[in-house]
C-alpha cells in the first residue's frame, strides 16, 4: 500500500471499532437479532455504552459496519476540477481508493455479516439503500465534474450514472478478489487492480 501505516492511536481505534462489529454480529448469529442489544454488545467488547456511541449511532449501525463514503475535502475537490482532460476512470479509482482506505479489513467480519444478513431482510434492505446513496453521490461527483465540457442534458446524466454504476462494479469486483483471496492483501490493493484491469479491457476494446 503506498500510504504510510497508521499509528498507534488509530490502531487503537480500529481495533476498538473492529471489536464492536464482531460483538454485534457474534449475538446476532449465536443468539438472534433479538438478543442484540448496546448493552451487551459494550459487555462483549469490552467497552462502555458511552464509548460505543462514539462509534456507532445505533447496534444496526454496528451489524452493517461501514459504507464507503466519498471525501468531503481537496480529495474531491481535485476529482471534480479534472474535468475531460484527465481519465475520467483512472481519477474514479483513486477517488474510491481514498475512500475505501478507511473500511474495516477483516474478512471474518464480512463472511458474519453476510450470514446475519441472509437472515434479515431489513438490514439487508437498508445496506442496499446505503450504496444506492454512495452511488448518487459518485454520479453528482461525475456531473459536477463534467458539466461545461459540451456534456449537456440527458447525455450528462446518462454519462455521469454509467460512470458511477462501473465505478461500483470495480469496486465490488475488488471486494470478491480480496475475499477469495486471503493471505495479507489489501482491499485498496484488489482496488488499484480491478480500475487496472478494467482500464485494460476498455483500451483494448477501443484500440
Amino acid at each position: 500500500m503506498s500510504d504510510a501505516e497508521p499509528g498507534l492511536r488509530e490502531r487503537k481505534r480500529r481495533a476498538t471499532r473492529l471489536a464492536i462489529q464482531q460483538a454485534a454480529l457474534r449475538i446476532a448469529i449465536d443468539e438472534g437479532l433479538a438478543a442484540v442489544t448496546v448493552d451487551e454488545i459494550s459487555r462483549r467488547a469490552d467497552v462502555s455504552p458511552r464509548t460505543f456511541f462514539n462509534y456507532f449511532p445505533n447496534k444496526e449501525g454496528a451489524l452493517l459496519g461501514d459504507d464507503p463514503t466519498l471525501p468531503d475535502d481537496a480529495v474531491l475537490a481535485d476529482f471534480i476540477a479534472g474535468g475531460p482532460e484527465r481519465d475520467l476512470l483512472a481519477d474514479l479509482g483513486a477517488l474510491l481508493v481514498h475512500s475505501t482506505r478507511e473500511l474495516i479489513e477483516e474478512r471474518g467480519l464480512i463472511e458474519e455479516r453476510q450470514q446475519v444478513l441472509r437472515a434479515a431482510p431489513e438490514l439487508f434492505t437498508r445496506r442496499m439503500e446505503s450504496m444506492k446513496e454512495f452511488q448518487a453521490a459518485i454520479e453528482r461527483a461525475v456531473v459536477a465534474r463534467l458539466e461545461g465540457a459540451g456534456t449537456e442534458g440527458g447525455d450528462l446524466r446518462r454519462r455521469s450514472r454509467l460512470a458511477s454504476l462501473v465505478a461500483l462494479a470495480a469496486l465490488r469486483h475488488a471486494w470478491w478478489e480480496w475475499s477469495d483471496a486471503g493471505g495479507d492483501t489489501h482491499l485498496v490493493d484488489e482496488l488499484e487492480r480491478s480500475f487496472a484491469d478494467l482500464d485494460a479491457l476498455v483500451s483494448r476494446s477501443l484500440a
